[in-house]
């Protein structure tokens, strides 16, 4: 076997492994925006937000979102879709946001991206307002739903009545909330703080890929010293 056939298996190796890393692109469902959750996404009320976004393939990009669905009754699961590359360039500072919310009253759906859990802010089943000593007053879930803060990754956070006014206002707007000082989404001080500890780590994917990339260099190519990448996921 020449050098040719050699290098050409090894390529088709390397593009055959960068596939098969990638999550089966037949059983991830395939959505092109925000408005196609409605149809995964059952029950209310709910709330998808989105906690992971990459890319997959070495040619041919296949772009997912990967959301935490968070139900006001049942267990929170998460689901991975495919998606569109313009949904995967419009949603890159929604990291930790969420971006699907229903109610349970009449159904009602919003797809403007709001910090995540405040579907559940202000719903007297889930919780009240209790007053602090500076006199504003915070949002306290009830005994069943302590959990909540821990899901939505808000760490001490709290809402107040003054960052839920300001929520409505930008909703009656459409436009995306992202905290009354940008607590939330990729440069959110708060959604930093959880994915930097709580984020999916596929570093030894990247690794291999690298090592099979240098492998497979071309001779003729000039040589020069590259850096490991460390993950697909965008660093926050």
């Amino acid at each position: 076997m020449n050098q040719f056939s050699i290098y050409a298996l090894l390529v088709l190796i390397y593009l055959g492994m960068s596939k098969s890393f990638a999550p089966a692109e037949k059983i991830a469902p395939y959505i092109k925006n925000q408005y196609d959750l409605s149809k995964y996404v059952k029950n209310a009320p709910v709330s998808a937000i989105l906690i992971d976004y990459f890319k997959a393939g070495f040619i041919i990009k296949t772009y997912f979102h990967r959301y935490k669905i968070v139900h006001g009754f049942t267990q929170p699961e998460i689901i991975t879709f495919r998606i569109s590359k313009n949904y995967y360039q419009d949603n890159i500072l929604n990291l930790g946001m969420s971006l699907f919310n229903r109610k349970e009253r009449l159904n009602e759906e919003t797809y403007i991206p709001t910090p995540p859990g405040m579907i559940y802010v202000d719903d007297s089943f889930y919780g009240k307002w209790v007053y602090e000593n500076s006199g504003s007053q915070i949002w306290d879930f009830h005994r069943g739903y302590k959990h909540f803060p821990e899901l939505f990754g808000w760490g001490n956070f709290r809402p107040t009545k003054d960052f839920l006014s300001q929520l409505q206002v930008h909703l009656a707007s459409e436009k995306p909330f992202y905290g009354t000082n940008e607590e939330f989404g990729l440069n959110g001080s708060i959604s930093k703080e959880f994915y930097k500890t709580n984020q999916r780590k596929i570093k030894n994917i990247d690794k291999i890929k690298y090592h099979l990339k240098n492998f497979l260099s071309i001779p003729w190519q000039k040589k020069h010293k590259s850096i490991p990448p460390h993950s697909t996921t965008k660093k926050i």
